[in-house]
């Protein structure tokens, strides 16, 4: 718990260094924070989104508005989430390797790659969803190899919330949907496990990416004609 308090503060450390030398928005970083101006404004994602932009996953946009609707600027809110998860994704990296090599210097070294590496610490400095999608993306790997090496209903309904988040922030992270079964069936095919355990595994990372999927889209007062939005663009191509 120690180690992981003191990469916690290093990793803050260097971020805030990084925003005080340069404090500077991104373009893009200024556009995340017009939507959650317009989503504040209004309290209606679809409006504030549609005809301005395509499909954007809302759990980034809805935590920097959460954390503006407590007092905050919108600027201070953006940063803070992104340094807070920026600064955590150092810890899951470093018990990630720990899981793997079981050497304190390469988890060591790896957590010191994760704190210093110019885009991670990029984006933790600027109110993008890079910053959310990195670290809920690390929790996903680390999530699934947890399920790998302990093959338990509990750790595969921990991937399926674990998907849930990562793919509300970009949905890059949908590809993960067929890669748990396929896992599964390379774990029976190496007699890691029976096709009986690996079809009800199956069952429950999707019941929980679901239910999780659900709940999260509730919660973020998420609008159902977002999903309208690609029936609206090969409208427009026919």
């Amino acid at each position: 718990m120690c180690i992981a308090l003191l990469i916690y503060a290093t990793a803050l450390l260097v971020r805030a260094t990084k925003i005080t030398l340069d404090p500077a928005l991104e373009r893009d970083a200024g556009v995340y924070l017009s939507w959650v101006e317009h989503w504040t404004a209004t309290g209606d994602y679809f409006y504030s989104f549609f005809g301005r932009v395509g499909l954007v996953p809302p759990l980034s946009l809805w935590l920097i508005k959460t954390l503006k609707l407590t007092g905050f600027s919108t600027e201070i809110a953006g940063r803070s989430i992104s340094m807070f998860l920026g600064s955590l994704l150092p810890v899951v990296g470093f018990f990630f390797a720990w899981r793997i090599c079981r050497n304190i210097r390469i988890a060591l070294l790896a957590a010191l790659v994760l704190i210093l590496h110019p885009n991670l610490v990029e984006y933790s400095c600027q109110p993008l969803r890079e910053s959310c999608y990195a670290f809920f993306n690390c929790i996903l790997l680390f999530t699934f190899m947890e399920a790998v090496r302990k093959t338990t209903v509990f750790n595969w309904a921990a991937c399926g919330v674990a998907l849930s988040l990562t793919a509300y922030t970009r949905f890059e992270a949908l590809e993960f949907i067929l890669f748990a079964p396929l896992l599964l069936a390379a774990l029976c095919w190496f007699r890691k496990m029976n096709w009986k355990d690996a079809i009800r595994s199956t069952a429950v990372f999707y019941f929980f990416f679901c239910l999780a999927s659900v709940l999260l889209l509730a919660c973020v007062e998420f609008d159902s004609r977002f999903f309208l939005r690609p029936l609206e663009h090969i409208a427009q191509i026919f």
